[in-house]
């Protein structure tokens, strides 16, 4: 604590500063006028003033009274009056102008300044933590903002993001393509322990290998042919921020056991350099794919995938959630530059739709009506146009290139002959051996089906 003593007795001054040495941690700041007091006030930026109310032979000075008008308008000292005069009026007039408290020159001693002191010091540490919880909670209420919906699975999944955001270990958040992932990543960095430093993010897909690893490490001059300087990477420049990897299943083999020691020590080296780097930050990772399933195909190392995945989040699909639609269309409605507004009926057909592009899909319609819709009410009629394409029709596309994803993982030889052998041969045992039933499960004519029989 800093403390400043105004008085214009020098012997009052020292028998002040005595009696507050014997409290740890204070620093104690002398002024004998208010000319003085004013400039240490700026320059020294003290915690509570312990004030004389006359600051001169003058037995009209009121000077002190001034100065603690001054502080309480201008500053968060805590001042208190220290007198020789006991009159009431003048002790009154003190309090009213902000003093927090007064004690009397008569009664200086250990037992009446300390106990003054310590208390105060106690009050502003409670009031810094109130100030404190308050903050966090506006950042925690700003961060999750974002998160429209008041459904079982968003209130869920606040408080999973509330609780992550407290660690500093890697997150690994899943969910379907669309279903506001990067928003998640954004709430568990500012929540985070250090909100302050960056939040870097990287596609792990979208990236040329050679790139990735220039990128996420850094590399020295020369290291490659056009690297003609140093060049720090991603893992230096996010200090003790955030590495958000998203789509983090489709990273490179060789980058994963690479991501995998950084990790387990901290310790990186850039590409072509022969010093060690060191990471400090926190790595979130993202992906839509089922990274267990990943590593059963061999194509995901387990042991990474048991790195990344110390604390999970999962993002809900908008399915699980069909009680935000309403919200999440007022929400996109409200980012429009019309009044767009949806009836009960059409907010009734959405929300008994499907929707296998999750909430990106939703807001794309919002925006497609947006643009286009003739009248600023939107009617169910009115969305007609609007929803053809969209929300179920894709969902038998969306299984078949799901399916194609997994298939194309497969450690096999001449996948096309033998998904189609499979598919002909559960045909075939599913009607019990006739070709005929076969046929109509595949969609095909009986006579294609014996001739690829």
């Amino acid at each position: 604590m800093k403390l400043l003593i105004v008085d214009d007795q020098a012997s009052a001054r020292r028998v002040l500063s005595a009696i507050v040495a014997k409290l740890d941690g204070v620093e104690i700041v002398e002024a004998d006028g208010l000319a003085s007091a004013r400039l240490a006030l700026e320059t020294r930026a003290p915690d509570v003033a312990l004030i004389d109310l006359r600051l001169g032979p003058d037995a009209r000075n009121r000077d002190g009274l001034v100065l603690v008008e001054e502080i309480r308008a201008r500053t968060t000292v805590v001042p208190i009056i220290v007198t020789g005069y006991s009159e009431v009026a003048e002790i009154r007039m003190a309090m009213r102008v902000g003093a927090y408290d007064y004690i009397l020159k008569d009664d200086l001693c250990d037992e009446l300044v300390l106990p003054v002191l310590t208390g105060l010091t106690s009050r502003r540490r409670l009031e810094s933590e109130v100030r404190e919880l308050r903050a966090r909670r506006q950042d925690t209420e700003l961060a999750t903002g974002r998160l429209v919906g008041v459904s079982p699975a968003m209130e869920l999944l606040r408080e999973t993001i509330r609780r992550a955001a407290l660690s500093d270990r890697p997150v690994l958040v899943t969910g379907p393509t669309g279903s506001g992932k990067e928003l998640v990543v954004e709430a568990l960095h500012t929540l985070g322990p250090h909100p302050d430093h960056p939040l870097l993010d990287v596609n792990c897909g979208a990236i040329p290998e050679a790139l990735m690893e220039s990128q996420l490490f850094g590399h020295a001059k020369g290291a490659f042919t056009g690297a003609e300087r140093e060049q720090q990477g991603y893992l230096t420049l996010v200090k003790q921020g955030t590495l958000f990897l998203d789509e983090v299943a489709e990273l490179a083999p060789t980058l994963q056991a690479k991501l995998l020691r950084v990790l387990e020590t901290g310790v990186f080296r850039p590409v072509g350099s022969a010093a060690q780097g060191h990471f400090e930050g926190r790595v979130v990772a993202a992906t839509h794919a089922d990274l267990a399933e990943r590593v059963r195909d061999g194509t995901f190392r387990e042991d990474l995938f048991y790195r990344l995945n110390v604390l999970a989040v999962r993002v809900p699909s908008l399915s699980e959630r069909r009680e935000d639609i309403p919200d999440l269309i007022s929400h996109f409605c409200r980012g429009q530059r019309r009044p767009l507004r949806f009836s009960q009926a059409a907010l009734d057909l959405l929300a008994g739709a499907a929707w296998p592009g999750h909430v990106r899909q939703l807001r794309n319609l919002v925006d497609r009506v947006a643009a286009f819709a003739d009248d600023d009410l939107v009617t169910p009629e009115a969305l007609g146009p609007f929803i053809t394409e969209s929300p179920a029709s894709n969902t038998n596309a969306d299984v078949l290139q799901a399916t194609a994803q997994k298939i194309l993982r497969l450690p096999i030889d001449n996948k096309l002959e033998a998904i189609e052998e499979a598919l002909i041969a559960e045909a075939v045992r599913l009607s019990d051996g006739n070709k005929s039933g076969a046929a109509r499960l595949l969609g095909m004519h009986r006579k294609a089906v014996s001739r690829r029989l």
